[in-house]
This record gives C-alpha cells, structure tokens and sequence, in this order.
C-alpha cells in the first residue's frame, strides 16, 4: 500500500497534535506541604457532606484533635470510635496516632501530614513520596484497577489527568489506617479520589472524595491546600522519632500477630 507525501504529513501531524495535547496540563511535580499542623485538618467543602471536624461544645474550651461524632455521615458503629477517641483527648489521655507509633498512615489519611510531600510525574505514573517515615505512594497512570484487589496501607491507585486536574482513584485500603485525625475508621469497602489542580505557581489544590458504604451513611468531600516550600528534605526514620513530645518516653513499636509470610 502506498501513502501520498501528503497523507503522511497529514499523519504527522496528527501524531504531533496528540501527544502535544497528552501534555496539555500543568505540572504539578516539586516539593509541597501543608504547613503547620494547625493547618491541616480536612476543611469542609462550599456545600454537601464534609468530613469529621473538632468537636464543639457551647462555652467550653474542646481540644484540637476531638473529633465531632455527632457528625452526620458517621454510621453508628464509626461514631462510637469516634467518641472513645474524643473522650480520651479530653480527658486529657496521651493519645497516639498511627504515625506516631510507626504505623503507614494510608490514604486519605496522609493528606493531612504537615511534613513534605514530594511529587514526581514521569508520565507513566505518579510517585508520592512522604518525609515523615518514608511513606510512598504510587499511582499508575491510565491504568485499571485488577479484578481483585489485595488490601495494602496506600491502597491500589490509577491517575488520569482531566484537563488540568490530575485524578487519583484509591482501593483496598487496610482497614487498621484512619480516615483523619480523629480516628475515624473505615472498612475494605473505601474508596478515595482526589483531584489534584495547580491554582498557581505556589499552591496546589486537592479536593478529596470519600466513599464507604461500610462506615459512612453518605459520600462526603474535603479540602486540602499544598503550598511550595524550599526548606530541605529530612530523613524522619520512625525507629528514631518515635518519642512522646510531652512526656519524652518512647513508644511501643508495632508487633505484628502473625507474620505476612
């Protein structure tokens, strides 16, 4: 079969436009973070279903890290962990995250680590790297989720980008990792997307969705805002930082029941 001189540049072309336009979106790769700690809790969305917040009490004075469990989208079984958690934070208990003690945050959880997060675009997948710990994700772009999934701490991600937003989609979720940091729980049944989407040079902008039918009575979204920072990477091993900032003891190390193997 022959091919006129003009057909071919025709097909050039075409193949010029294509992947020009596979590169039409912005790039969101760099070292990000979410500030101080003050900053970052799930914020709500304008409007529907938003996520677990601080508890409020008229006239009283209630902890940071006391979740709400009269929050709506908490099934009964969730608010009662809830509850237990906010009761020990109030009372004024040395409560100690999952971080804290060792343990991989998982998704959505580690949106809320106020350490570097680094992110790396190669085209085939996106890489997250997380400064506290060591903690990585990797998200295949274009890709399908197998038929079945194992359930691991980050789950079994894929990326698509939609225009200038660039879609996370998370399954299999180890149901020992928190939603946030008011120990909220969850089942194998979660299912966590995030859009990621550059507002301008210095801020990145993620909007997260949470499903699960387990746990929650509805679907409900949040906020979350990355800024650009050049302070240097640290090495935060937790086998080395795994002491009480108030009290200067150590925590007890994670033991596993039975081996993986």
């Amino acid at each position: 079969m022959k091919y006129s001189r003009a057909s071919l540049a025709l097909a050039a072309v075409a193949c010029l436009s294509t992947d020009a336009s596979a590169q039409q979106h912005a790039d969101i790769s760099g070292l990000w973070t979410r500030g101080g700690a003050a900053e970052t809790p799930f914020r709500p969305p304008p409007s529907g279903p938003g996520p677990v917040t601080t508890l409020k009490l008229p006239g009283q004075s209630v902890p940071r890290l006391a979740g709400d469990y009269n929050a709506p989208i908490l099934q009964p079984w969730a608010a009662d962990v809830v509850r237990r958690q906010s009761d020990l934070v109030r009372a004024g208990n040395t409560v100690n995250a999952p971080q804290e003690t060792c343990w991989p945050m998982g998704v959505p959880y580690i949106l809320e680590l106020n350490f570097h997060a680094q992110i790396i675009d190669d085209g085939k997948q996106i890489v997250f790297l997380y400064e506290r710990h060591n903690q990585r994700r990797i998200a295949r772009m274009n890709a399908s989720h197998p038929a079945t999934v194992k359930t691991s701490w980050f789950g079994d991600s894929v990326a698509h980008w939609e225009g200038d937003t660039l879609i996370v989609d998370t399954v299999g979720l180890d149901p020992r990792s928190w939603v946030d940091n008011f120990a909220t729980p969850h089942t194998e049944k979660l299912h966590v997307v995030e859009r990621y989407r550059r507002r301008d040079a210095g801020n990145l902008d993620v909007t997260v969705q949470v499903d699960d039918p387990g746990t929650f009575t509805t679907p409900w979204s949040a906020l979350v805002s990355y800024y650009k920072d050049d302070e240097p990477w640290l090495e935060v091993a937790c086998s080395e930082n795994n002491i009480d900032a108030a009290t200067g003891k150590l925590y007890a190390m994670p033991l596993a029941a039975k081996p993986d193997f």
